[in-house]
């Protein structure tokens, strides 16, 4: 490696460093670095002979040190983002110590081809978490990497990938993931996925990586052994008696990452497969919008009287921790005001076939447009301080003529000038939308579902947390599109712990012949399914509870035959979903797993496969 110049900041320890061999210095030297080398090269003098590579730890030492183990993300055609953090303690240093560390980029697994070797600080200000962003790497490559105390232990070998060339004739396959909630449950879709040995480009993750509260009963299990104990924790519970817990502090989010990047299922995966992934609200707070939470639906539970949930310090120490443990192309500054502290939303390109186009659809978002605090008929909201009816089974009749008068943002306006024009922009065949919330309208006719009084025979949204509580938006996206004569538009979404398979229009009232594009929706790893999330939302006493009653065996068809557009919906479903892509077509394979609260692994219970063919925008059963 020739003398380069390198940039790099004390905030998070980044360091970019310039890869390569040359005539003047052989492969496996080291160059001029901001952490100190084992040996320069200056100009015009004999290199010096490279220092031997040490052994690597057995997986038990490493773990010792490198608790979190490493990870890769965000790969470009001649770059990507490495990762790891070191424990100051078992490095033998106090928490307040900073860590020297060492770095290896290697062409192969044994690290004997080495484009980049040199020396770089785990800083207590950050955690101890550090990324080095080798740059001049070679197109559509493996690449190996490993960390390691001066003359101790190392990190396992990692594995990553650069991104093709631009106009590379390639395809491209990767793993589709979405919320994980460790709380009482087994990543058992980590261990099928590591089991299909499969030759992935990246994993895509569409938010909620982690899950904020640690024993909140609407949607999570009895921890046992998978919970975690906040140094801090924020009391959620209406009665203030500590029985949910959530972060609050940074302490508590850098723990409860700390705690989820210890599994050992994840870990190997983050070892093997670079991620690319954007946030949902759960690495925040349960629904929330901008810096604002929605724990208590706008009950203070002091004083009984309304409460907004503003709570920036905390929105700060979620993106902040959120920055120091995910492997991320985004520069974080700390000493900016919210919301321009941290920008995610980012495009990639993977060669000529595919522009992944990657939002943020937290950061920017209005309110939910009907108030969680009082109670609403005319949008089915029987109760005060209730999610139903705000958020959930919203009266479709009453909310969609409020919708249209104040025209809610969900993407906010310069972030969605941003993507109209980079998808209007694109060559490439696929134009892929990494989002969080679903897109397509999943309105639901209670009277298909058997046994409804007729006094809740109306239609709802299921959902206005996502894309339908923001309909006029939509709207305006896809016919901007299609107007652009967008051609395969390919929408992948995580959020709602389901597999939905469903074709876009503009006007799902009034589809026209050709839809403008599809959607691919994927279960959660762990989290619980939206037929489980259902059955605790709804209360024995409320007007609701036939449809819950009715939800298991008939609400799959039911939202079939409400929404022409939906061709598959299992609601009650676990998993990942494998995705494939080449000029010809989309192939998407929803992997489905058992109940993710059993500690014991049953394999892969089932798989559905689909295809979209270019130039059709269709879904197709395989």
């Amino acid at each position: 490696m020739r003398r380069r110049d390198f940039l790099f900041t004390t905030f998070a320890s980044i360091v970019t460093v310039a890869c390569g061999s040359s005539d003047d210095t052989p492969a496996g030297s080291s160059g001029q670095n901001p952490g100190g080398s084992d040996g320069g090269v200056p100009d015009g003098s004999n290199p010096t002979p490279p220092k031997p590579v040490a052994p690597t730890s057995t997986p038990e030492q490493s773990d010792k040190v490198f608790q979190q183990g490493l990870a890769s993300g965000d790969p470009r055609p001649d770059r990507v983002i490495l990762w790891t953090r070191v424990d100051p303690a078992g490095a033998g240093k106090a928490p307040t110590d900073d860590v020297d560390l060492e770095y290896i980029v290697a062409k192969d697994e044994a690290l004997t081809d080495i484009v980049a070797r040199g020396a770089l600080k785990a800083l207590a200000a950050n955690d101890h978490t550090v990324r080095l962003i080798p740059t001049g790497l070679e197109a559509g490559r493996r690449y190996h990497y490993r960390f390691e105390i001066p003359g101790g232990t190392t990190t396992q070998v990692g594995r990553t990938k650069t991104a093709p060339a631009a106009g590379a004739d390639v395809p491209v396959k990767f793993a589709m993931a979405a919320c994980q909630d460790m709380i009482g449950r087994y990543w058992h879709s980590w261990q099928a996925l590591l089991e299909e040995k499969a030759d992935l480009d990246f994993v895509l993750y569409l938010g909620d990586y982690i899950y904020e509260s640690v024993n909140d009963e609407r949607f999570q299990s009895g921890g046992g052994p998978r919970s975690i104990k906040l140094p801090d924790g924020l009391d959620t519970s209406p009665a203030q008696d500590k029985s949910r817990m959530a972060a609050g502090t940074l302490a508590d989010y850098r723990t409860v990452y700390k705690e989820y990047r210890k599994d050992p299922l994840l870990k190997e995966v983050h070892r093997l497969y670079p991620f690319i992934l954007t946030w949902d609200d759960h690495e925040f707070a349960d629904d929330c919008w901008q810096d604002h939470s929605t724990s208590f639906n706008e009950l203070d539970p002091v004083t009984k009287g309304f409460t907004d949930e503003k709570n920036t310090n905390r929105r700060q120490a979620a993106d902040r921790a959120f920055f120091e443990y995910q492997p991320i192309d985004a520069v974080y500054k700390p000493n900016v005001g919210f919301p321009f502290d941290i920008k995610i939303y980012r495009q990639f390109s993977w060669g000529k076939h595919v522009d992944l186009f990657m939002t943020d659809q937290r950061m920017y978002r209005a309110d939910h447009l009907v108030p969680e605090g009082p109670a609403d008929l005319a949008v089915g909201k029987f109760s005060n301080n209730s999610s139903i009816g705000s958020r959930y089974f919203v009266r479709k009749s009453g909310f969609d003529p409020r919708e249209a008068s104040f025209k809610p943002s969900l993407l906010g306006a310069e972030q969605k000038a941003w993507v109209l024009d980079a998808i209007k922009k694109s060559t490439a065949t696929w134009k892929v939308w990494g989002n969080e919330v679903q897109m397509y309208e999943m309105a639901l006719e209670l009277g298909k579902l058997p046994g409804i009084p007729a006094a809740i025979n109306y239609t709802v949204y299921v959902n206005t947390d996502q894309w339908d509580g923001f309909r006029s938006e939509r709207t305006e996206i896809l016919d901007a599109l299609a107007k652009a004569n967008v051609q395969n538009l390919l929408v992948l979404t995580g959020d709602i712990h389901s597999f939905y398979a469903a074709e876009l229009h503009v006007d799902f009232a009034k589809p026209g012949p050709k839809p403008i594009g599809v959607e691919y929706v994927t279960a959660g790893i762990s989290s619980a399914s939206l037929k489980a999330l259902m059955e605790k939302f709804v209360t024995p006493d409320s007007p609701l509870r036939p449809v819950i009653d009715a939800w298991t065996g008939g609400a799959d068809q039911a939202l079939k035959d409400t929404n022409p557009h939906l061709k598959y919906a299992d609601t009650n479903a676990y998993g990942f979903t494998l995705v494939s892509i080449d000029a010809t077509k989309v192939e998407v394979q929803f992997v489905e797993m058992g109940d993710p609260t059993k500690p014991t692994y049953g394999g892969v219970l089932g798989r559905k496969k689909f295809v979209t063919t270019a130039g059709t925008n269709k879904v197709t059963l395989a």
